[in-house]
Parts: structure tokens; C-alpha cells; sequence
């Protein structure tokens, strides 16, 4: 606690002397300022391109991109006459002229600049325009849902389906560049599920855009191998009362629908929504595993069924933005959902050894089911000290909560259908978070400092029970012995400072996060506890080349960290089947992940677009499931977690977006990925290497001004982990839409997996065993999504807090 009181203080000194008026010595050179914001409703305008002309031969001298806050800064100028040009990507480009500098004035500020967004009317027909399906920005990209047709009735997990760097398996779990350890935001707002379960909570009707932040900023949590996903959900723009409205149904009695209601007035803006959807998936199975003895009688069990997955999810959200005055906002947001869910297998076992002539012939049913509920709550606060609002103070209140139970039953039968053997166990209890934050941002000469504050405090409570099943008095009995209550607390202090600024046609951003955790985990069983009280120091640099003719590069380098999930530390073990049981490591470490990333984007005309980015990561103390068996008879292994060693990942990812026509658009999206995995499992060093790829082919076609035709192509490569490997698979998916009623309503009907390619295998093994896991989905998917806009609702153009781009769903440009 020293150390961080001593670091906030010494930031709140820079800032401090930072905030002082100083004098700036720019001799005969001036410099120009101004702040961009939207014309139709105030917005700050966020990366729009400046750029400075000498009045004599209209000569290029110099040039800007606006900041967060749409505030922009050209130095070093000469004397002279000079106009400026601002431009961004779905906005009139504006000139400003009359711009004069001489030996006297060494400052103008510009004030406000208003850019009109780039609508037409003619005859009271808008022209219309595709976006890109993915937006590069200096730190982020992009993803516009209103150009994944194909997932107009899914959720956000559906729609990351096409995205470069994201990888999703049966289940829904979602991979980023190769891991699932990324932090989910919603409007900028952590949650309390677990990012595959949040993605997997919001309808893609809801939502506005995605943002995929790689090599976040030390001003972000850096919890999290791979960056960050941004879920940016729809708000209106305009005043009155306007909504939208979504529902959807399809094969395999999958349906659903989503609201949106926004009211909007001067000062004030209330919005209310809600979401229901329920979501069906079958398959085919199949699981064999050998294992392996010196006396060559070797084990093998082989089985093969069917399975279903299942869920319902519900959620309902509201909340309200005030004005208090001219330099200062609140709002207050909530947020309530839950769901059911779970899946059932049913497979037919054959079981023997190499040197015994008998076989064991039975069939198991394996069922888990997870239900219960959650809740978020929100309040905002930003204060501005000067009209450029590039002085600012912005304080946010997040608690959240959830009660979730969970229930796993293996029941082994025999051929005529009678109960053998069955194992049943249970986890329920609440957990909670509350995050107190507040961040101040003020300009200096030579750019900007920001510096912040947050405190995480966590717990839960989990009561794990075990049951035998009692074939003689047909119930199930409950295994003290094997039962155990887990109550877990923990509390992270952070404190960062950053400073960024320009020199030249060079940009940079540097940063220093420090946390501070205290973590205790007890077993109030026996009494055992697991502490952890650890500093740790989390640096920061961006740094950016401005180029001409609409090019650009950038550098980043983040520190970050993925903490033990508690299911992973839990000591005891837990039933997952009649073959596999599960046992957390309190002993293992968290992952430090050292991330390098370097980008070049390039425009071509107005529609085609190139971008190429490279990463390397090294993750130090790499967390890996593994298996091993269990029982003396290896009929049951055990999977628990371990710190494996330090893997290497090398990769490019790629996007060409190209219009050869105005009817037509090709998105080509890629990921060359080489992985290495080195260290030591059981006391035995390995090592592991895979080159993978997988390549996204999006195409659009415009049938006249109200109908959109997409398909898609996807593929996945190999890839490895620590005892085995992830075949590659290969998808294709369709979808048409049609507008109705001047685009008040529209209809799309999707098809997913097209040719029944979809599937998931899986090889684990080592040196005693062998197991193989293959599960493929029935399909195509087939959907039907209905969309009614209240009022003309359009969403809102700019967020530039969170920043948020246009609409999912409005194309108008």
C-alpha cells in the first residue's frame, strides 16, 4: 500500500504542475487548434484527418488526426497564409479558409468545426452506402453488424464467427489470436459473466458495433491475454421517442426477438430494452481413448451417440443521460437477465482390454444443466474544464452480481435400460463486484497527461456437493466426504498515469499501470487457506507515423496479465462424467503476457481498403488443462490446470476490402498464426509447434437500392495446445435481405453451414494414452429475422467515449 500511495502521489504532482498556465517560446512559428464535432447532434468527432495547405501553390505542409475528444493541435508553423481541410469517412469534407500567421500571432484556435454527415436526398429518396464489414482504427477495430447479414438473428458470439483473430467451437466459447483469456466490455462497462457467456448473452439486433482492442492502453484493466472486446449496443440520435424492434425464428425450434426504446429530449435521454431468445443445437458424437501399459494388455473404450445443447436467455435493460449543465453529464444504467440452459448426451459404450476376450457393453446418459440470474448497475460522471473539452474528469460506479447454479449427472445403464451406476454433483452461490474509478485527462504543451484511480473489490461464495446414486432404494445419497464450500475473496488497488503527444509526423503514448492485489481462498471444510499479496507494474507504449496519401503505421507494446479463474484453484474434485473428473490447482500462477503489434493500413480510392498487422506474444507461466489418468483401473481420468511453460505466438493478420462496382463488395480476411509451447508437464520437458491459419471470404451484392444478397466462406486450420491438437474445418453461409416500406422494416433470411461442414475434433495425448472427441452439428441453420424501425429510429452516429461508429443497422451514409 505504500508503494501505491507513493506512485498516485507522484502522478498527482505531474498533474498538478502539469495543470499550471504556461508560456509557450515558439519564436516566430504559431500553431492552430480546434475541436470537430458532429453537426447534427454535438458528438466530439474522433480520428478525422486534418490537413494544412500553404495558400501559395496549395502545398501540403503539414497535417492531424483529432483525439478522443475530436480536439486536434498542428505546431511548428511558419508565417504565412494557410487553409486546412478536414475529412472523415461518412462526413462532408470541410475547408477552412483565411488562416494567416505572423510575427505576432503564435496561436489560433479554430473553436468548434461542425462536419455534416454525408446524407442525400433526392425526390425524398436517400442514397445509400455500404460500411466496410470491419473498420481499422489506430487502436482498434471495427466490426460493423449491419454488414453480418449472415448473423442478423444470433448474438454477438455469431457474429465474431467472421471476424479475423476470433475462433468459436460448438459450445459457443470464443478464442482471440489463440486464447480465450480476453475482458468483455458492454458500452465500455465491464460485466460480471465470463466473456464467452457475455458475448453469448446479446443479440446481434442490440447491437451497434464491435471493437476488438489488441494492445489496450495502461488506462484499461489489464486483465487478459489477448486485448479486449467492446460490445457497443444501439442507442437513438434522435429527438422524441423512436425504437426498434427484432424477432426471429427458424430450424430446429430456435426463435427469439429484441427491443429498443429510446426517448430523447434537450437535456435528457431515456432509453428501456429487452431481450428473450432461445437457442437449439444437435449432433452426432463420437470418443474413443487407449491407454497404454508396459505388458503391452492395453485399455480401450470407444464410444459414439448423440447430443443436444440448449438455452434460453433473457435480459432487460434501462437507464437515463442528464445534462447538468453545459460542461457536465450523469447517467445511471441497469441492467437484469438471466438463463437456462445445458446439454444431454447420450452415448453407447464398448469397453475392453487387448488380452481379454470379453467386452463391456452399456450406454450412459451425461446431463448438465446451468441456470440462475445477474445484475448490473452503472453511474457516470464527466465534468469538462474548458470548451475544447480536452480538460475533463470522468468518475463511473459499476456493481454487478450473480447467482448461478450448476448440476452435472452421469447415469451408466445397461443394454436394457437399467440404472448400473450414476454419480450426480452440484455448485451453487452468489458472487459480486464493485469497481470505483475515476480518471482525469488534461492538455499540456507538448500533448496530454492522463492519470487514474480504480479499486476491484470481488468475492463469491460456492457450495460443491457430491451424490452416489443408491440402485437399491432408487435415490441419490449425498457424499459429505466429498463436498466442500469455497469462499473467495479478492481486492485489486490500481493506479496509472499515461502521457501522449506528437512530434512532427510522430504520435506517441506511454503509460504505467500499477496494481496491487490481495486475494484469500478458504475451504470451510477443513479450514485451508490460499493467499496471494503480489504488486504488479503493467507499462505501455503506442507510438504512430503519419504517412502520405491515406497511409499510416503504428507500434504498440502492453504488459498484461490473466488471473486463475476460480474453478481452476478449486483443490477438490468434481464429477464431469462416468470417465473424466475435474480438480483445480491453487498452486498454479497467473499468466504474464508480454504483446507486441505492429499495423500498416492503406486506402485506395474511395471503396477499397488494405491493412496488414503483425503480433508477437509471449506468455510466461502458461495455464493448460491436462489430463492424466485417475483410477488404478484408468477407467477414469482426471483434468486439472498447471503452469506449463511459456509459449510464442507469431502472426499476421490481413484484411483487403475491394468494390469493383458500386452492386458489389469482397472482404478477404486472414490469419498466419505460428505457435510454440515449451516446458515441462509431469517432469518431463516438452514441446510443441504448429503453423495455422484460417481465411475469411466475405462477399455483398446489392440488388437494387432495397435488397442485399451475402455469402460467406470460412476456414480454420489445424491448431495445437499441450497435449494435442484442433482439426481445421471449412463453412459456408448465405443470407438475403429486403427492405420494406421506404426501410421502415426489413426481412433476412439466413442460411449457416450451407454444405454440412461445420465440426469439431479434438486429439489429446501423451505418453499413456490417446483419446480422440468429435462432435458435428446437424445443419444448414436456417433463420428468419423480421426488423421494425418505430419513428425512423436511426442509431447513433457517434459515441466517441467508447468509440463507437455507426449503426448496425442504418446504411444510410
Amino acid at each position: 500500500m505504500k508503494q501505491l500511495l507513493s506512485i498516485f502521489l507522484i502522478i498527482t504532482t505531474i498533474v498538478s504542475f502539469a495543470t499550471e498556465t504556461k508560456t509557450e517560446n515558439t519564436g516566430d512559428k504559431g500553431f492552430i487548434t480546434g475541436t470537430i464535432i458532429d453537426s447534427s447532434d454535438g458528438k466530439p468527432v474522433e480520428y478525422a484527418t486534418i490537413a494544412l495547405y500553404s495558400k501559395t501553390g496549395n502545398k501540403l505542409i503539414d497535417g492531424g488526426i483529432s483525439d478522443s475528444e475530436g480536439y486536434f493541435k498542428i505546431k511548428n508553423t511558419n508565417p504565412g497564409d494557410y487553409y486546412i481541410t478536414i475529412t472523415f469517412m461518412g462526413y462532408k469534407t470541410i475547408t477552412v479558409n483565411d488562416i494567416k500567421f505572423d510575427h505576432k500571432t503564435h496561436k489560433i484556435d479554430l473553436g468548434n468545426i461542425k462536419l455534416a454527415p454525408n446524407v442525400k436526398e433526392l425526390n425524398a429518396v436517400n442514397v445509400v452506402a455500404d460500411q466496410a464489414a470491419v473498420q481499422y482504427k489506430i487502436d482498434k477495430k471495427v466490426v460493423n453488424v449491419s454488414q453480418q447479414l449472415a448473423a442478423k438473428s444470433g448474438t454477438a458470439v455469431d457474429i465474431l464467427e467472421n471476424i479475423p483473430s476470433v475462433k468459436v467451437d460448438i459450445e459457443g466459447n470464443v478464442t482471440l489470436r489463440g486464447s480465450g483469456s480476453f475482458t468483455v466490455l458492454i458500452d465500455g462497462k465491464p460485466t460480471v459473466l465470463d466473456p464467452s457467456d457475455a458475448l453469448s448473452q446479446i443479440p446481434a439486433g442490440a447491437i451497434d458495433n464491435i471493437e476488438i482492442i489488441t494492445n489496450p492502453s495502461a488506462k484499461y484493466e489489464p486483465d487478459g491475454a489477448a486485448g479486449i472486446i467492446n460490445i457497443v449496443t444501439k442507442k437513438n440520435k434522435l429527438k422524441g421517442t423512436s425504437g426498434i424492434v427484432n424477432v426471429n425464428g427458424g430450424r430446429f425450434n430456435n426463435y427469439g426477438g429484441d427491443f429498443t426504446i429510446d426517448t430523447r429530449k434537450e437535456k435528457i435521454h431515456f432509453y428501456i430494452g429487452g431481450d428473450y431468445n432461445y437457442r437449439y443445437r444437435l449432433g452426432d458424437l463420437e470418443y474413443n481413448r487407449d491407454v497404454y501399459y508396459e505388458d503391452n494388455n492395453n485399455y480401450h473404450v470407444n464410444s459414439n451417440g448423440d447430443f443436444e445443447f440448449y438455452s434460453s436467455r433473457y435480459s432487460i435493460k434501462g437507464g437515463f443521460d442528464k445534462n447538468l449543465s453545459k460542461n457536465t453529464t450523469f447517467g445511471i444504467g441497469l441492467r437484469f437477465g438471466g438463463r437456462s440452459g445445458g446439454r444431454d448426451m447420450e452415448k453407447n459404450y464398448q469397453e475392453y482390454f487387448d488380452n481379454s476376450p470379453e467386452k463391456m457393453l452399456y450406454i450412459t446418459d451425461d446431463n448438465s444443466s446451468r441456470d440462475g440470474y445477474f445484475y448490473e448497475a452503472n453511474l457516470d460522471f464527466k465534468h469538462h474544464f474548458n470548451k475544447e473539452k480536452t480538460h475533463y474528469l470522468e468518475a463511473q460506479v459499476n456493481y454487478n452480481g450473480r447467482n448461478f447454479d450448476e448440476t452435472t449427472e452421469n447415469i451408466r445403464r445397461q443394454l436394457d435400460y437399467d440404472i448400473e451406476s450414476s454419480q450426480k454433483s452440484t455448485e451453487d452461490g452468489p458472487g459480486s463486484t464493485l469497481r470505483l474509478k475515476l480518471d482525469y485527462t488534461v492538455p499540456t504543451k507538448f500533448g496530454k497527461i492522463e492519470a487514474g484511480w480504480q479499486t476491484r473489490i470481488e468475492n463469491s461464495d460456492a457450495d460443491n456437493k457430491i451424490y452416489n446414486y443408491d440402485t437399491l432404494n432408487n435415490e441419490y445419497i449425498f457424499m459429505d466426504k466429498y463436498s466442500y464450500n469455497t469462499v473467495y475473496d479478492r481486492n485489486i488497488h490500481s493506479v496509472y498515469g499515461l502521457l501522449a503527444g506528437e512530434y512532427g509526423d510522430f504520435g506517441y503514448q506511454a503509460g504505467l499501470r500499477m496494481e496491487y492485489t490481495n486475494r484469500q481462498m478458504e475451504l470451510t471444510n477443513t479450514g485451508e487457506k490460499f493467499k496471494i499479496d503480489r504488486p504488479d507494474f503493467f507499462p505501455t507504449l503506442h507510438l504512430s507515423y503519419k504517412m502520405p496519401a491515406e497511409q499510416q503505421i503504428m507500434v504498440s507494446y502492453t504488459r498484461r496479465i490473466d488471473r486463475p479463474r476460480g474453478y481452476q484453484l478449486e483443490p477438490f474434485v468434481t464429477i464431469r462424467d462416468a470417465y473424466n473428473v475435474r480438480q483445480g490447482n491453487p498452486d498454479i500462477k497467473p499468466e504474464y503476457i508480454n504483446s507486441l503489434d505492429l499495423s500498416y493500413q492503406k486506402k485506395f480510392q474511395k471503396r477499397n481498403f488494405f491493412s496488414v498487422e503483425g503480433y508477437y506474444r509471449i506468455t510466461e507461466n502458461k495455464i493448460e488443462r491436462v489430463m492424466t489418468p485417475y483410477s488404478e483401473d484408468s477407467s477414469m481420468f482426471l483434468h486439472t490446470y498447471v503452469n506449463a511453460g511459456t509459449d510464442y505466438s507469431l502472426g499476421v493478420e490481413f484484411m483487403v476490402s475491394y468494390s469493383p462496382a458500386k452492386w458489389f463488395t469482397t472482404n478477404l480476411m486472414g490469419d498466419l498464426y505460428d505457435y510454440r509451447l515449451k516446458g515441462t508437464l509431469y517432469d518431463k520437458p516438452f514441446e510443441q509447434h504448429n503453423f495455422s491459419w484460417n481465411a475469411r471470404f466475405n462477399n455483398t451484392f446489392k440488388v437494387g437500392t432495397s435488397s442485399r444478397f451475402q455469402l460467406d466462406f470460412m476456414y480454420q486450420s489445424q491448431s495445437v495446445r499441450a497435449q494435442g491438437t484442433s482439426e481445421g474445418f471449412f463453412s459456408a453461409s448465405a443470407a438475403y435481405k429486403q427492405d420494406f416500406f421506404k426501410r421502415k422494416m426489413s426481412a433476412t433470411l439466413q442460411v449457416r453451414d450451407l454444405f454440412g461442414t461445420w465440426k469439431h475434433e479434438f486429439v489429446s495425448k501423451g505418453e499413456d494414452f490417446y483419446q480422440y472427441t468429435y462432435f458435428k452439428p446437424h445443419t444448414p441453420f436456417v433463420m428468419l429475422t423480421l426488423t421494425y424501425k418505430i419513428n425512423n429510429y436511426k442509431a447513433k452516429r457517434n459515441n466517441r467515449s467508447n468509440g463507437s461508429m455507426d449503426s448496425g443497422d442504418s446504411e444510410i451514409l
